[in-house]
């Protein structure tokens, strides 16, 4: 269809990227390609998207970009673009979420949607590609959702006060969502429920101790119990914040306000014994916060005193249990190559038999450190992009992260045009693991790029 028919049949709001895409063809910018754009069965917003693609997608060695009738793509209506630019058979990459293969011919990319009830990572369908695509509660493990053996967190409960009202979160971990509760033995103080969602609620009727086993259930028919105790003053202050508290992680910031119910407020704080994790403390106000530095359970006791006279004194044992972070690859730049990321490393000088001392540092964070760094070989897909890759002569990798040495021959140096984009990449590519010091350690790769500005050479 002729660039000018479609633009007689759009409303004004797509006038201007259809006149864009008219005058640029005009001008001659899709001569080199030689080739038209095709429209088919399209939403107006796709038809004036594709139209500019097309044209942006053209260069000198003849790219080209066409659409054709019936994928879905950008407002959700029907339209099918392939961008030849030349690609490996097979290779394959993510782009909005959306799965895209390079064809049979090897002339450009068509979109290949995922099956049902999987997501497109790295160029591959999988179950998930971030803990949000499992089930709460689940990570997300190089592609599939490992989902925990369901197991009761809650092993004590805050005391209650007579009369007064009652409330606290059964937790539990693993399993499906949603969990549902209910008691399996004994009875819970008179005027207290455990509601299914594993609430506990209501206001007592009597003092005592009581104990009694809870049960949780999911989905998937798997089960836990835990027995758990329960006292009821009459009278008092207690401290009814639960333990475990909620998880902190280490390396972010975190923040709770512990509670206390009973005697007369306002009430103040302090760590009656154990420790907090490194970098939190505790306010006089019961305010925990600040940034842990360093994982695992951490048990303390605290105790509270109220404003009368004489003041009540309350106390009660913590454990607030700071998680690791995902280990996680990062940098301060990065360019998306289609068909996977790339993390940008500071520009290396490369002059021709002229070694220019070099180092920079590849970053991680999350795990538990320390971090251990090696090369690795590119995954198989991204292979027919990238075949010069590795870590060039001249250069090292060490343990620690660091890269360092010198370069002196340009011809190492690969060029790469981006698919999609008039972007083109000058200088050294090649992919990295890291693993972290736990004793099933987590593992994650990129692939990085040493940009280069040559200096000298043919």
């Amino acid at each position: 269809m002729p660039i000018g028919a479609v633009a007689k049949a759009v409303p004004a709001a797509v006038d201007a990227a259809l006149r864009r895409a008219a005058s640029l063809l005009a001008a001659g910018a899709a001569a080199p390609c030689g080739h038209t754009l095709l429209v088919g069965r399209s939403s107006r917003l796709a038809i004036a998207a594709a139209a500019i693609a097309a044209i942006g997608a053209c260069s000198d060695d003849g790219a080209v970009a066409a659409a054709g009738s019936d994928a879905t793509s950008v407002d959700g209506l029907a339209i099918d673009a392939a961008v030849t630019a030349g690609c490996p058979k097979g290779a394959a990459g993510c782009k909005g979420g959306v799965r895209w293969v390079c064809n049979d011919q090897g002339t450009g990319f068509v979109e290949t949607p995922c099956p049902a009830k999987t997501v497109c990572s790295d160029g591959l369908c999988v179950a998930c590609a971030t803990d949000g695509d499992c089930p709460a509660g689940a990570p997300c493990t190089q592609g599939s959702c490992q989902v925990a053996p369901l197991a009761i967190v809650t092993t004590a409960l805050p005391p209650a006060l007579v009369g007064k009202p009652y409330a606290a979160k059964l937790e539990a971990k693993g399993g499906v969502q949603p969990h549902t509760w209910s008691i399996g033995q004994g009875a819970l103080a008179a005027g207290l429920q455990l509601q299914p969602s594993g609430a506990i609620d209501g206001a007592a009727q009597a003092a005592g101790a009581f104990s009694f086993q809870v049960k949780v259930g999911d989905p998937a028919g798997s089960a836990a119990t835990q027995v758990l105790a329960l006292e009821v003053k009459d009278s008092g202050l207690v401290v009814t914040s639960p333990s475990p508290l909620p998880a902190a992680t280490e390396g972010e910031p975190y923040k709770y306000a512990l509670a206390a119910q009973g005697g007369v407020p306002p009430y103040f704080w302090g760590v009656k014994g154990g420790a907090l994790p490194a970098g939190v403390a505790l306010t006089g106000d019961g305010t925990l916060a600040g940034t842990p530095a360093s994982d695992g359970d951490h048990a303390f006791e605290v105790k509270v005193f109220d404003n009368g006279e004489p003041p009540l004194v309350g106390s009660r044992a913590l454990v607030l249990p700071v998680k690791l972070a995902p280990l996680e690859i990062v940098g301060s730049q990065e360019v998306n190559l289609f068909i996977t990321k790339l993390i940008v490393l500071p520009l290396i000088v490369v002059v021709d038999k002229l070694p220019v001392p070099y180092s920079a540092k590849l970053q991680a964070k999350g795990g538990k450190k320390p971090y251990a760094w090696a090369e690795t070989p590119l995954p198989g897909m991204i292979k027919g992009f990238l075949p010069k890759a590795g870590i060039p002569a001249g250069l090292k990798l060490g343990a620690d992260g660091t890269l360092s040495g010198a370069v002196s021959d340009p011809a190492l140096v690969t060029e790469v045009k981006v698919p999609l984009s008039q972007i083109v990449l000058k200088g050294f590519f090649f992919a990295a693991e890291v693993s972290d010091s736990q004793a099933k350690p987590q593992k994650k790769q990129a692939i990085f790029i040493i940009p280069t500005v040559p200096v000298g050479g043919p």
